[in-house]
């Protein structure tokens, strides 16, 4: 188990899309994580935080959020 997670995702600035990623965890019967929200034009860029977190969830989560609509990239950090 890895002690804390980080991701940090670039996207088009949309709310829903913070309500996808909050949904993802919940689906995944996880904690909300801690957010932290940038926006810079229409381009937003969201830090994610998750102590306590599976080794084996980190890049199942890293895919989903990929593959929502106008997530241009997704690091774990």
């Amino acid at each position: 188990m890895i002690d804390r997670v980080n991701f940090r995702v670039t996207a088009n600035s949309c709310s829903g899309l913070l309500c996808k990623i909050l949904g993802l965890f919940a689906q995944l019967g996880l904690p909300a994580p801690t957010l932290q929200v940038s926006l810079v034009g229409v381009s937003m860029r969201i830090e994610l935080s998750l102590a306590n977190f599976g080794d084996a969830l980190v890049q199942i989560v890293a895919r989903r959020i990929a593959g929502f609509v106008g997530v241009q990239s997704v690091t774990v950090i």
